[in-house]
Order: structure tokens, then C-alpha cells, then sequence
């Protein structure tokens, strides 16, 4: 007799008004910084770099607490483990990561300097890091923890979910804070980067849900 992987049945999938209250929250963040605080558009991106690392830290957990069957991979008889998936993760996201901030250092600094830059007083930057980090733990709960997603998740499928959502959202705003610097337009007009970064979060939730991961349990 084949075995049950899900006694209790699939996990149920989360509702999708929390995730993007959380998604336009965290965005409105930086937004509501550069219009009533005086952050600079500068700062702004190393805001995001730090969001890379808020993002990879609640990947972690995922990938070794996941109990689903990780694809095999080209010229590996077994899949690896979640320890061994772990890091890996580490090490390249940490690479990732480290390259990405070296590039968001240096366009940042070739913005003008703003006087008296908010992001960087009076405990801003601490109060900016912390609302990001309580936004995406809420995220961790209401899209794993609390639905049980670790039955049917695998090691290797959330290792891998970070990726495809940073390089297009980051790279978007790095390429388009150039494009701002080089053309001389006010810090304020980073705002626009911001929003759009905010729909092309939304459009990806959209099309997780319309397009959701099938898995059958075996």
C-alpha cells in the first residue's frame, strides 16, 4: 500500500488579502521616506540591499524546515539534502548579495548628496530595517508557519524562489536609478521606482496565484 506523504491533506494555500497588504506596507516604507522624511534616493537603494539580506534570512528556515521531495538535478543520483541545499543557498546568495551591494554603493554615490538625509538620523535607518523585517516575518508566518507550507515544499524549490524575484525587481530599480542619475532628475523621482517595483511585486503574486505549483502526493 502506497504511502500517505499528506495525512491531513494538502496544506491550504494562503489567503491573498494579508500577503498583499504586506507586499504594499513594506513598499510604502521607502516611499513614505523620500516624500515627508527627506531620504535620498541614494539611501534608498542600500535600503533594498538590506532588504536582499531581511529576504535570504527567512529563506533559511524555509529550505530546513521543507519535507517535500526536491527535483533531481542533472548528474546527481540522490537530490542534495536540506543541510546541504542550506549552504548552498548561503554561500551563493551571500555572493549575490555582496555584488549587488557593491553596485547599489556605488550608484548611490554618485547621487547628489542630500543635506540632513533622514534615512540616516534620529534612528531612521533602525526604524526603516525593523518595519521590513516585521513585514516579511508576517509574510513567513502567514505563508508558511501558519498554513503548514513545509508539507509540501522542497528544500531545493525555496532555495530557489528568492531568485527569480530579486534579480527582476533589484536589477529593475538599479538599471532605472541609473538611468535618474545620469539624466539629473530630482532624488524625489525615485519614488516612481519604488511604486514600480510595488506593481511588479503585486503582478507576481497575481501570477502565483493564477498559476499555482501542482504537486500530487505520492
Amino acid at each position: 500500500m502506497p504511502r500517505q506523504r499528506f495525512p491531513f491533506g494538502q496544506p491550504e494555500r494562503p489567503a491573498r488579502g494579508p500577503v498583499v497588504a504586506a507586499i504594499i506596507v513594506g513598499n510604502l516604507i521607502p516611499i513614505f521616506g523620500v516624500l515627508f522624511l527627506g531620504w535620498s534616493a541614494g539611501s534608498i537603494l542600500i535600503l533594498y540591499w538590506i532588504e536582499n539580506a531581511i529576504v535570504g534570512l527567512f529563506t533559511l528556515p524555509r529550505i530546513l524546515m521543507a519535507e517535500g521531495e526536491s527535483p533531481e538535478i542533472a548528474g546527481r543520483e540522490n537530490p542534495p539534502g536540506r543541510l546541504g541545499t542550506a549552504m548552498f543557498f548561503l554561500i551563493h546568495y551571500g555572493i549575490f548579495w555582496t555584488v549587488h551591494g557593491v553596485f547599489a554603493g556605488v550608484l548611490a554615490a554618485s547621487f547628489p548628496r542630500v543635506e540632513g538625509d533622514g534615512l540616516w538620523t534620529a534612528g531612521s535607518f533602525a526604524l526603516a530595517v525593523l518595519a521590513m523585517v516585521v513585514t516579511h516575518g508576517l509574510m513567513f508566518w502567514r505563508t508558511w508557519i501558519r498554513i503548514d507550507a513545509r508539507r509540501t515544499a522542497s528544500p531545493v524549490g525555496e532555495m530557489f524562489k528568492p531568485y527569480g524575484r530579486l534579480i527582476v525587481l533589484h536589477v529593475t530599480v538599479l538599471l532605472g536609478a541609473f538611468g535618474l542619475s545620469q539624466l539629473g532628475a530630482p532624488a524625489w523621482t525615485i519614488t516612481l521606482l519604488c511604486v514600480g517595483k510595488m506593481i511588479l511585486e503585486l503582478g507576481a503574486e497575481t501570477v502565483m496565484r493564477l498559476f499555482p505549483e501542482e504537486k500530487e502526493p505520492a
